[in-house]
């Protein structure tokens, strides 16, 4: 029970704070996604600090800045197509960079560095474009962000509280093995039912979109929270981090999201195309 009051506690202070930055204005929000995304890939090359094969951290974290930093900029009308390209040359930089090192397996940690730009730059990169949707001609829109992270929030509490209450039938033993089936339902249930008014919140999405939205909500949001039992286990560890109490590290907090995330922006973005 210490527990569950330490998570609740923990998770307000965590909602106000994201809540209040996305209210507060564009900046705010950037400013604060920004600090997330780094703190995120800073758990993520950590995992692999004592491998074999250690990604190159701040390599990954300057890197991981500049994509999330471009993409708010573009995102946000900043600045044109042309300049935002310039992530494609940084990118392969990372590659030719490779070539003049003379380690042993150099090319593992750079796989490593890759894949936590591609599993949490990204995701935090296209974060951005739910700000300022094409459905708003690109103005920022808190309201969108704001809805999807409450649905995130509800499916999150609604797992935890129905797998407490009922969960027996395990959904995923091997790599989860407190997650439950019934706690997956109760999850769904209760974020198709918030999702099923949060039209009344913005005038940019239909009901039947939030309805969509909840329920990509809660497939990724399992398949993301999986994936990353899956990493921690791989290295032998429990939690990414500890600045969270009862929740661990930000990427255990933010896992479900960095799935959530491209499936809402495939989403919105296949919605503005054929509108």
């Amino acid at each position: 029970m210490n527990n569950f009051f330490q998570r609740l506690f923990t998770g307000i202070g965590y909602i106000a704070i994201i809540a209040g930055a996305i209210l507060a204005g564009r900046y705010y929000f950037g400013i604060l996604f920004l600090v997330i995304t780094l703190l995120t890939l800073f758990e993520f090359y950590r995992l692999y600090a004592n491998t074999p094969y250690p990604p190159p951290q701040i390599t990954g974290m300057v890197t991981g800045s500049f994509i999330y930093i471009a993409s708010f900029l573009f995102f946000s009308g900043l600045v044109t197509l042309a300049v935002y390209s310039i992530i494609i040359p940084v990118v392969l930089l990372l590659f030719i960079a490779e070539i003049y090192h003379n380690k042993e397996n150099q090319f593992i940690p750079t796989a490593l560095l890759i894949f936590g730009l591609l599993y949490i730059a990204v995701p935090y990169a296209l974060s951005v474009y739910l700000a300022f949707p094409g459905v708003n001609n690109h103005q920022y829109t808190p309201g969108i962000l704001l809805g999807l992270l409450s649905l995130v929030w509800i499916n999150d509490t609604g797992a935890y509280v129905f797998g407490m209450l009922f969960g027996r039938h395990r959904l995923f033993e091997r790599i989860s093995p407190k997650k439950s089936w019934e706690g997956a339902i109760g999850g769904t249930v209760v974020t198709v039912g918030l999702g099923y008014w949060l039209n009344h919140f913005t005038p940019y999405l239909l009901r039947i979109d939030w309805l969509i939205l909840s329920v990509l909500v809660s497939v990724f949001g399992v398949y993301g929270d999986l994936f990353e039992s899956k990493l921690k286990r791989s290295v032998g560890i429990k939690d990414s981090g500890h600045l969270l109490p009862g929740h661990g590290g930000v990427l255990d907090r933010m896992d479900s999201l960095l799935f959530i995330i491209p499936a809402s922006f495939a989403y919105l973005m296949l919605k503005t195309a054929i509108q």
